[in-house]
């Protein structure tokens, strides 16, 4: 049987796609938290995981493995 070779492209966007979801947990867990302390550490969590996603991205970004159109500038400001 001969296995297929995972790419830099391939596992960045499986990092990528499990942060993600990850992300989606830790929103659902900080909004069904009653304790304060619980939840400020959910919020971390999902924090760091925000922190993550974007260095993911800017890394596939960069290889031009994820891209995404450019904001003109009029659009901006209707945001």
């Amino acid at each position: 049987m001969q296995y297929q070779q995972l790419t830099d492209k391939d596992i960045a966007g499986d990092i990528l796609t499990n942060v993600k979801y990850m992300s989606q947990g830790y929103m659902h867990a900080i909004l069904e938290s009653q304790d304060q302390h619980l939840r400020q550490t959910f919020k971390d969590f999902h924090d760091q995981c925000l922190n993550d996603q974007y260095r993911i991205f800017q890394v596939m970004n960069q290889n031009g493995w994820y891209k995404v159109p450019m904001i003109l500038d009029e659009s901006r400001q209707n945001i």
